[in-house]
């Protein structure tokens, strides 16, 4: 795969997605990865409530992808943060179609995971766009 100009991803990203730069909730705000729930779905939220029994044991870094996070509603937030859960879900509920692709592309961009070839075919795509 040729050499992937990281900055100009993150600024056509910022540029086009701003809400992948969001510092309370997407991809910046959680660790990279799948959520931890069903492992499908990019990570998005991360509650501040016990992680559901299927997690038993989970890192306190876990964190939820759209769908899982819906279904948890604000039960997966403490009792103090049912403003934030529900900002948080109605935020989640906001994000285009192809969020999780795009949450992926921005760890890309900021060197937290390497690119596969799909991911590369994405940015590039991307980059296009905005020529």
């Amino acid at each position: 795969m040729p050499d992937l100009d990281r900055a100009a991803l993150r600024e056509a990203l910022r540029a086009r997605h701003p809400w992948v730069d969001h510092t309370e909730w997407g991809p910046r705000a959680v660790t990279a990865g799948e959520c931890d729930l069903c492992g499908e779905e990019a990570r998005l939220v991360q509650p501040c409530g016990p992680p559901p029994a299927e997690l038993r044991g989970a890192t306190p870094d876990w964190a939820l992808g759209r769908r899982c996070a819906a279904a948890l509603g604000v039960e997966g937030w403490c009792d103090g943060h049912v403003d934030e859960a529900t900002a948080a879900l109605g935020w989640l509920e906001g994000l285009p179609a192809d969020a999780d692709v795009l949450a992926r592309l921005w760890w890309v961009a900021t060197g937290e995971v390497r690119p596969d070839p799909r991911s590369g075919r994405h940015a590039a795509a991307l980059l296009a766009e905005l020529g």
